[in-house]
């Protein structure tokens, strides 16, 4: 082999990436949808996400939304529970 070899990203399905991060699946769409952490969509509904991109994100001081707070839920405008 030679030394120019091609690195690869290390990538998951985001279910995995929320559960190894301990962040929820919403929020960490979130922050693929603004282009804060890179991802790929494999189709409609699965997308797989650079988990180098994702560790980069956290490690530079972003804090993990906590899904709720003593028990209460954060809603959305619509009504749904975030």
């Amino acid at each position: 082999m030679s030394s120019s070899a091609i690195p690869y990203p290390r990538m998951a399905r985001i279910k995995d990436a929320a559960a190894q991060f301990g962040c929820s699946v919403h929020y960490l769409r979130n922050l693929c949808r603004s282009g804060k952490v890179r991802y790929t969509a494999v189709s409609s509904r699965r997308w797989l996400v650079n988990l180098d991109s994702l560790a980069r994100f956290f490690e530079q001081g972003e804090q993990v939304e906590p899904e709720n707070v003593n028990g209460v839920h954060r809603f959305n405008a619509g009504g749904k529970v975030g």
